[in-house]
């Protein structure tokens, strides 16, 4: 269990920042485990760290000010930022009110029932940013292509 915790934890580094995959690790350890209600705390700890990582991405861009989005509860700032993240999340932002009820009012079972779900939408999540981002590098290096492109001199063969 703590291999597949490995692999799908390593498979996610490159959106993931070290400590959220650290407890992305945790998380699932932990509900391999039977720690259903553990785990719910630390995919929502990751949950939040995504937003709160995507405000700041494009805060200078936007003009956007701090204070303003940190008064926002979270269902309001995943819809003040549905421009910047995965369709999936916009989709689904129910996904943190459940990981909320498991902290706060859901028991273990209920939790580790529902941990799967929850683990897959967080993969879900990622993996549309991970293909973002790829996306992004092809078009950077196509974009540098292009523009780097000169043409051969007239009757050069």
């Amino acid at each position: 269990l703590a291999d597949i915790a490995n692999d799908e934890s390593r498979a996610y580094r490159s959106v993931l920042s070290p400590e959220n995959a650290a407890e992305f690790h945790k998380a699932i350890g932990l509900a391999a485990h039977g720690v259903g209600i553990g785990s719910f705390v630390y995919l929502r700890r990751i949950f939040e760290r995504l937003i709160q990582s995507r405000f700041a991405e494009f805060k200078e861009t936007e003009k956007w000010n701090e204070d303003d989005f940190k008064k926002l509860r979270m269902a309001e700032k995943i819809d003040f930022l549905k421009g910047h993240l995965p369709e999936f999340l916009v989709e689904n932002a129910r996904i943190y009110s459940i990981l909320s009820s498991g902290i706060h009012e859901l028991d273990e079972k209920t939790c580790l029932g529902f941990f799967g779900v929850i683990r897959s939408s967080i993969i879900l999540i990622l993996e549309e940013d991970k293909e973002k981002q790829k996306k992004l590098r092809l078009q950077d290096e196509l974009m540098k292509a292009i523009a780097g492109f000169t043409p051969p001199p007239l009757g050069a063969e």
